[in-house]
């Protein structure tokens, strides 16, 4: 015991003492700078992966929205196409009902001419009537 009593002077115990204060010191200031560099790391890989997250959330919308798009634009397509059919459907029924109405007048301007009388009179007249508005209107 007295070599350890002699080990322990008042120089050594106050080395200590100021050592203890030193470390004391320095975690009471270096600490919350040290925390927050840790616990700022966390939260900035927790804003990675949360960043990343909504990235693929994103990036799923977005397919989403492509494939959509893509079905929109194919029956966009084929309504165009549907109505290009149309329209040459009509101009070919229309010519067809020309054809037919200048036919009918011509079978009523014989029958005219052969002498029959009443309604063939007012289908004529009717005929060429509709027949000169509709060259007007063009």
């Amino acid at each position: 015991m007295d070599k350890i009593a002699d080990l322990v002077t008042g120089e050594a115990i106050l080395q200590w003492l100021i050592i203890f204060l030193l470390l004391a010191y320095f975690v009471y200031k270096e600490y919350p700078e040290f925390k927050r560099r840790i616990t700022g790391e966390t939260k900035k890989e927790l804003k990675e992966e949360d960043a990343i997250e909504r990235l693929s959330k994103v990036e799923q919308r977005l397919d989403d929205i492509d494939r959509k798009l893509d079905s929109d634009f194919r029956s966009l397509e084929l309504l165009q196409r549907c109505e290009s059919e149309d329209k040459e459907l009509m101009n070919e029924s229309l010519t067809e009902r020309e054809i037919i109405i200048r036919a009918l007048l011509a079978i009523i301007d014989g029958l005219h001419q052969l002498g029959a009388n009443g309604p063939t009179t007012a289908a004529h007249e009717e005929l060429t009537t509709y027949l000169s508005k509709k060259a007007h209107k063009l």
